[in-house]
């Protein structure tokens, strides 16, 4: 979502908790008034929003699978035209909704703010849901007289900038649906962000937000999206006017970031920056989402790519062919171009160099 030109009209902030000793779950604590920021802490409020959610963020786009009256879903979508008499309450029934999906004693309490607004050209309606633990600290205090600065101590810090223990979501209502259909699948976007991401069991550890509380899941395209990053990024890398030595350590790399590097999602930006040369980010970028490939980020799904990425495979135009696992590869095998004749190296045919930090095994 690019999340430009937004606005925010509502804003609530109810109270959860962690179970207590017994396992028994905490009603959460009410809020009845609504939060009224100023300008500048809206300003604020509104780039944590985007940067959770937004283009350049980590948000993963998921799908409406529950559609039941008792669902989460049903309760945006009929939240989203309620008054703020109506809506305040309705709001509660979010923080309810959490603290019964929190099925676990180590599962922290915090705050829940839910937000409503409308996003886009055609400004469309969203409602946003912030879950975010509570912590203490100390706020700089100077003494107009004298400048001494001394610490106060805050027992409560909401929202700082500081704070991972995020999780946020969002219901964008799509620019176009169909009015007749009963799924709302077909009526809302929903956009995720979860500061456990960042690691492979992050579906497993944040499975109670995404699907117990917010009835979502993963869309059934993840897999193929997988496969489309991958193929258009080997292509990208085959068209670049780069060395052969060059293009193999980005293939190595493309192998290796799918395979074996311990995230849950993938990044285009995030991609290009890490391997590519600056001069080719915004070309990689581009070509991707030219391919078809979202600007953010989305669930890393090898399912399709597996047996392409269990080996790497390098072949000579002799039909010579070099093989060996992806997670092995790039230590063990070292390639070079060298000239056939080093005192005459613009004459001379280029020859490719591999040394494999190993013995032979085996020949047959």
């Amino acid at each position: 979502m690019h999340l430009l030109n937004f606005t925010i009209d509502k804003i609530i902030i109810h109270q959860i908790y962690r179970k207590d000793d017994e396992g028994n779950r905490v009603p959460p604590t009410q809020s009845n008034s609504y939060t009224k920021f100023d300008s500048a802490a809206m300003n604020e409020f509104k780039t944590r929003v985007r940067d959770a959610l937004g283009v350049k963020s980590s948000a993963v786009k998921m799908e409406v699978f529950n559609n039941d009256d008792s669902g989460l879903p049903v309760l945006v979508d009929n939240m989203i035209d309620q008054d703020e008499d109506t809506f305040a309450v309705s709001s509660y029934d979010i923080a309810q909704k959490l603290t019964e999906a929190q099925n676990s004693k180590s599962m922290p309490g915090g705050i829940v703010v839910i937000f409503s607004g409308r996003d886009g050209i055609e400004k469309k309606k969203f409602l946003g849901i912030i879950k975010a633990e509570i912590h203490s600290a100390y706020q700089k205090m100077v003494n107009p007289k004298t400048k001494e600065i001394s610490l106060k101590f805050v027992k409560e810090v909401l929202l700082t900038p500081g704070t991972r223990l995020y999780k946020t979501a969002a219901f964008f209502e799509n620019p176009e649906y169909d009015k007749s259909s009963a799924d709302l699948k077909d009526k809302w976007t929903v956009m995720v962000s979860d500061h456990q991401m960042s690691s492979t069991s992050w579906k497993a550890a944040a499975h109670y937000f995404y699907s117990d509380f917010l009835g979502c899941g993963y869309p059934e395209s993840s897999a193929r999206t997988t496969k489309l990053f991958y193929d258009s990024a080997k292509s990208f890398i085959t068209d670049l006017e780069i060395s052969q030595v060059e293009k193999n350590d980005l293939y190595n790399a493309l192998n290796i970031h799918l395979k074996v590097k311990k995230s849950g999602t993938i990044s285009l930006s995030g991609f290009a920056e890490e391997y590519f040369e600056e001069k080719y980010h915004d070309d990689f970028t581009g070509y991707m989402e030219g391919a078809g490939l979202p600007a953010t980020d989305f669930v890393k799904d090898t399912a399709y790519v597996e047996k392409e990425l269990k080996q790497r495979r390098v072949k000579f135009t002799s039909n010579v062919r070099v093989v060996g696992p992806t997670d092995a590869f790039n230590d063990l095998v070292k390639i070079e171009e060298i000239k056939s004749d080093p005192d005459q190296p613009e004459t001379s045919e280029t020859w490719t160099k591999i040394i494999i930090k190993d013995r032979i095994s085996k020949q047959e």
